[in-house]
């Protein structure tokens, strides 16, 4: 149960949200744009098939997943080049025909696979006119630039902690902005609202529709770009008993066993 996404600072100029609900809005149409222009075959091609695309922040396995509901603003490049133009960016340029800058904090330096990925994305934006520049940190710098607010934008994960949609709500709670865990100082009072509402309502189907709704308004305002799930695979001799593949295993052990007649030498 884990979630990699692309996430926007909401606090900066460019791709943040705005007093002036008209520069607001064409700051969102701007994220959505980006969003759009991911190539996700491409990008699970990349990594080898070992994940699943993302259409949203619940991951599978956890009430609120709809598997039947595509991302609103996967991949379409004639789109993202509409958006973009509304945003105020026809092929990637202002009004006074200067190319748009994105800088996206990395917090890894020497990953060979990083790079590379990075250089992925970078492809996927300049096809809409859009420079992609990298900003390669250590961990610490990383987090730091979080905490401070100085990322524009940045590439993140967030594996749950327990297995409720809550876990990955906060990620987007107004009073969970950095040097919270909503890194994406995203603010939004509608969904403030019913995020305080689920906090104290049992696993029903109503606080199952409400995650939807707040997954609904998520995705629509764009804080982040949904990436994927990544998947886990497992190798097991045919002698290792009782065993479960489980997101959550770790009480799990005492109940292992072994079949030493099935055991080779």
């Amino acid at each position: 149960m884990y979630t990699t996404y692309l996430g926007f600072n909401m606090t900066d100029p460019v791709v943040g949200t705005s007093t002036d609900p008209a520069v607001n809005e064409r700051h969102r149409k701007l994220r959505q744009a980006l969003s759009c222009a991911v190539d996700m075959q491409k990008w699970i091609e990349f990594y080898n098939h070992r994940m699943i695309a993302a259409s949203g922040p619940i991951p599978p396995g956890v009430a609120g997943y709809d598997p039947t509901k595509p991302p609103p603003y996967g991949f379409d490049l004639e789109r993202a080049k509409q958006l973009l133009a509304e945003a105020g960016y026809p092929n990637g340029r202002d009004a006074n025909g200067k190319r748009l800058v994105i800088t996206m904090e990395i917090g890894s330096a020497a990953d060979p696979e990083s790079r590379q990925s990075v250089d992925l994305l970078a492809s996927f934006f300049g096809r809409i006119g859009i420079e992609f520049k990298p900003s390669y940190n250590n961990w610490p710098e990383f987090l730091k630039k979080l905490e401070r607010k100085q990322a524009q934008m940045f590439q993140l994960g967030w594996i749950i902690d327990y297995p409720d949609a809550e876990n990955f709500m906060q990620l987007f709670y107004s009073k969970n902005t950095s040097p919270g865990p909503n890194h994406a100082n995203y603010i939004n009072p509608e969904f403030d609202k019913l995020y305080e509402k689920i906090r104290t309502m049992q696993d029903t189907p109503e606080r199952t529709a409400i995650y939807q709704q707040m997954a609904d308004i998520v995705i629509t305002d764009a804080p982040w770009i949904f990436l994927t799930h990544p998947l886990t695979f497992g190798l097991f001799q045919p002698w290792f008993q009782n065993f479960k593949p489980h997101d959550f295993p770790y009480p799990n052990a005492k109940f292992y066993k072994v079949d030493p007649t099935r055991m080779r030498n």
